[in-house]
Order: structure tokens, then C-alpha cells, then sequence
């Protein structure tokens, strides 16, 4: 059975589907490529116009992709109120460095497509960062530590500390993952020590 014929039966959201899932096969296969339409439609097994018939142009194309990432790094830095505060804390930056790893060249362009002051972008990246800096402010207080506007200030800097450390990263590892991870990890203790001084 032809390719044309299979995929004819799938309806449009299912469509829609598979090539986001094809550009997160690309993601995996080499995170530092450029994530672009002809790389993902030859993944998927479509022709580059019939992704732009499903999202209708690259920048929609970008955002749907950037949209399903950040979701699913909220998801994965969810608190699990089953840890210790500290671990909870540990473990959620873990996680939120790990995926900005597994797919560094998209939240490269999130961050500099935000700044760039792309609107529907800067609006998601700004829903990404208040989810994580409130989960992170929240295990900050888990650990006994009383959130003083001075505190959650320094929170809320920490966070624009990590984003340009990674965009720094990605450009040039000279580090390996581990120590980036445990960078990110005692910075944020290092900077909550200035607000008790």
C-alpha cells in the first residue's frame, strides 16, 4: 500500500501528530541540528507543503513544536511531593536540564525568538518560567527557608541565570552535562545564601 494512500486516512489532528512526533525524532537523533521543515517532513514522510498545509508556515510550525516541548518540560519538572525538599528541589533542576539538553537547539530558539520579542513565543516562554519559578520558590519554602520579597527575587534571578548559562552551553560544552547539571544545581543555593547576609 502506497504512503499517499496510508496517510490519506489520517485525520488532520493525527496528521498533526505524527509530524510533531517525526520533529522529536529529529530532535533525538542529533539535538544541536537545526530543527528544520525539509528535516521533519522527510522524517515524517510527507512533502514540506503538506506541513505547511497542517500548520499553515514555519513560524506556526515552530511555535506547535516549541508549545509540546515546554509542556512537556513542565511536566517532567513537577515537584514529587513523595522526595524530601531538598531532593524535590535537586531533581526538578535535574530534570528541567535535561530536557533543555535532549533538545538544545529549540530552546535556543525559544529564548531567542522571546527576546527578539516574538509575541505567541514570548507569551509561552513566559507561562514556562512562572510555572518554574513558583514550583521552585514553593520548594525553596518546603525547605524552611521563608520567602521574603528578597528571596523571591533572588529565585526569579537564579532562573534568568540558568536559561543564559545553558544558551551559553549550547553554543560551546565546554563542560560535560553532569557538571553543568551540578552548576545549575549549587548556584541556586550559592545565590539563596546573599539573601540571609
Amino acid at each position: 500500500m502506497s504512503q499517499t494512500s496510508s496517510s490519506a486516512r489520517l485525520r488532520p489532528d493525527q496528521r498533526r501528530a505524527q509530524i510533531l512526533a517525526a520533529a522529536r525524532q529529529v530532535l533525538l537523533a542529533d539535538p544541536h541540528r537545526e530543527l528544520t521543515v525539509e528535516l521533519v517532513a522527510a522524517e515524517a514522510g510527507v512533502s514540506p507543503a503538506l506541513l505547511f498545509h497542517y500548520f499553515g508556515s514555519k513560524k506556526k510550525f515552530q511555535y506547535a513544536v516549541i508549545e509540546e516541548a515546554a509542556a512537556e518540560v513542565m511536566l517532567r519538572t513537577a515537584p514529587d511531593p513523595s522526595l524530601p525538599p531538598d531532593e524535590q528541589l535537586r531533581s526538578g533542576i535535574r530534570a528541567f536540564v535535561r530536557a533543555v539538553l535532549e533538545a538544545p537547539q529549540l530552546y535556543r530558539a525559544t529564548l531567542l525568538m522571546s527576546a527578539a520579542g516574538d509575541p505567541e513565543i514570548r507569551a509561552l516562554h513566559s507561562d514556562l518560567r512562572r510555572v518554574f519559578s513558583q514550583w521552585v520558590i514553593s520548594a525553596v519554602a518546603e525547605r524552611g527557608i521563608e520567602v521574603t520579597p528578597v528571596v523571591e527575587l533572588a529565585c526569579h534571578g537564579w532562573q534568568g541565570y540558568v536559561e543564559q548559562t545553558l544558551l551559553v552551553w549550547i553554543d560551546d560544552p565546554t563542560v560535560s552535562p553532569e557538571s553543568l547539571e551540578h552548576l545549575c544545581e549549587q548556584s541556586l543555593d550559592a545565590i539563596l545564601t546573599t539573601t540571609s547576609e
